[in-house]
């Protein structure tokens, strides 16, 4: 049995619908399992799947992972977690919503040898900057605020894309990582700490503690029992706001000041990664 899987992008969204393939395979244990996406970044040397393509075939079975625009997304809220409706587009059930991304060996000593010399300290990566959307995002000088604060406990391991604001005091890869290699910092660190992002799947893969902050977006969508997850959850939130130029579900700005990130307190961010701290400290 030949089975088709259908997820363009993006990227955080290609890893969470490795809980519904890994409960395709179960569910049919002698199937073939074609992945077709043109972002396969995080679905490679998945176990589960057993060609990744950018293009069709023919199939016993063709499964399309989407948002449930018939539930009234996006101006709904999802109900529970995105994970769990691509599982209802699959026609499966979850034994959990963590994702699967296994990791090669060379990216696995790629990310140890970067921060070997480092491993008298808590090691930390942070991400803080969206690629979708403004509206996840928190003041840069804050975050600078909470890498200061924890200067000589933490170090903190900075991943992100090329252009993105770089923070002082922090070991930098802003720009220099493919999306495998940045997963892969993730991996070596004990937490991460950042925002609604594909690292914040990547870091419940791998079952890191982590502090992650939810504006546009909400745990109930896109959280994880392994994170303090920090969201104010006010009646406009989530409200799923993207860049419109590249959103396919365009909306007006936000009409309230982006109250919902900006109310997240430093004291809050800094006694959330207190928290966790005391759990890894070395």
């Amino acid at each position: 049995m030949v089975i088709e899987c259908y997820r363009a992008g993006a990227i955080g969204d290609i890893l969470m619908t490795t809980p519904a393939v890994r409960a395709l395979k179960k569910k049919y244990q002698n199937s073939y399992i074609r992945y077709v996406t043109v972002t396969p970044d995080l679905i490679l040397n998945n176990p589960y799947v057993d060609e990744v393509s950018p293009v069709g075939y023919d199939a016993d079975l063709k499964i399309y992972f989407e948002y449930p625009v018939g539930k009234g997304y996006p101006n709904k809220p999802l109900e529970k977690h995105i994970a769990e409706e691509f599982a209802e587009c699959a026609g499966v059930e979850l034994d959990t919503v963590r994702g699967d991304l296994i990791l090669c060996d060379h990216e696995m000593k790629f990310a140890e040898n970067a921060v070997k010399k480092l491993k008298k300290l808590v090691i930390a990566t942070i991400h803080i900057t969206a690629g979708w959307s403004p509206y996840k995002q928190w003041d840069v000088k804050l975050w600078q605020k909470v890498v200061d604060h924890f200067r000589g406990k933490i170090v903190f391991v900075q991943i992100g894309a090329k252009g993105e604001p770089v923070l002082k005091n922090v070991l930098s890869f802003v720009g220099m990582l493919n999306v495998r290699l940045a997963a892969s910092m993730i991996y070596a660190s004990d937490i991460f700490v950042g925002i609604d992002s594909f690292p914040n799947h990547v870091a419940a893969a791998f079952q890191k503690p982590a502090v992650v902050l939810f504006g546009s977006t909400s745990p109930i969508g896109s959280g994880y029992s392994t994170a303090i997850n920090l969201w104010k959850g006010y009646d406009c939130s989530p409200c799923y706001r993207e860049y419109n130029q590249i959103s396919l579900h365009p909306k007006s700005p936000c009409p309230y000041e982006i109250k919902c990130m900006k109310n997240i307190k430093l004291d809050e961010v800094i006694y959330s990664i207190e928290k966790i701290l005391r759990k890894v400290r070395k």
